[in-house]
């Protein structure tokens, strides 16, 4: 799936919003990012996306126009609020064929495993640590709740195929990049992240703020790595949705041009927001 543009009316503190989006890497500097997210969110009737934002309430007034590919084929998905209510209708349109589609059934063309949908959007949260995100894979009937890893998974998890996929990358990406002069982040045995000293080997270090998001992102980039691989093992023509970024000021920090770099090399299209 690729974004191509977007314009926004009347939707939170946003009065109008226009942008064209590059195949590979678009940069946006604006105030308020989360509106940003939760438009896509609801032209795209994506929940993870609406609830992982902030709050707003849709109006009489709103609309959200949002171009893009499915497939290499054209779209135009528009949204708009209903008076007294939090919901939106919705308008789809086959750009090619000039006719109009049905929304939901375009909508369940682009949907995703819960798990798959809370790597869309990335923003550096310390309480929701990617750096365990493998080690919680490698250990679901540990981290989650019965039926829970299942449930996020659409039932893949359990595979043996996943399973398998997921001892071969933590063997094969044992040693990660490092992207500063003196530490690097290491995929340990038992799918957890850590980050020590390049010339010290074996040495932990404690992080500063800055070194904490930068590791946080490169472990989120990791496990992305991860399910693009597995994806591209069980499904060939699995849609694969943008990666959006709040850089939440990282732009400015060493390091992050380099992480920037490695996410390029997933293949997809990128929204970074700051």
């Amino acid at each position: 799936m690729i974004l191509k543009k977007l314009t926004i009316e009347q939707f939170g503190k946003i009065e109008h919003f226009d942008i064209l989006f590059n195949e590979q890497v678009t940069a946006i500097t604006v105030h308020d990012t989360e509106s940003i997210v939760k438009a896509i969110g609801l032209a795209t009737d994506n929940k993870y996306l609406i609830d992982r934002s902030g709050a707003f309430t849709v109006s009489g007034y709103t609309q959200i126009v949002l171009n893009l590919e499915i497939a290499g084929h054209p779209y135009s998905i528009t949204a708009r609020g209903q008076p007294y209510s939090s919901e939106c209708i919705y308008e789809a349109t086959d750009c090619k064929n000039n006719v109009a589609v049905d929304a939901p059934l375009l909508f369940k063309d682009i949907r995703l495993c819960e798990e798959e949908e809370s790597l869309i959007y990335y923003r550096y949260d310390p309480k929701n640590a990617f750096s365990k995100r493998l080690l919680h894979y490698k250990n679901s009937e540990k981290y989650y709740a019965y039926g829970d890893f299942q449930k996020k998974t659409n039932g893949s998890g359990l595979t043996q195929t996943f399973r398998s996929y997921l001892k071969d990358f933590i063997q094969k990406n044992g040693a990660c990049n490092s992207f500063t002069d003196s530490y690097k982040t290491k995929l340990r045995s038992d799918g957890s992240f850590i980050w020590h000293c390049v010339n010290v080997p074996g040495s932990l270090t404690a992080l500063n703020e800055r070194d904490k998001k930068l590791f946080d992102y490169d472990c989120y980039i990791e496990v992305h790595k991860f399910w693009s691989g597995f994806e591209d093992i069980r499904d060939m023509n699995h849609e694969k949705w943008p990666m959006l970024i709040d850089a939440g000021g990282m732009n400015e920090y060493a390091g992050f041009q380099e992480l920037i770099v490695k996410s390029k090399a997933l293949g997809k299209q990128m929204v970074i927001m700051n």
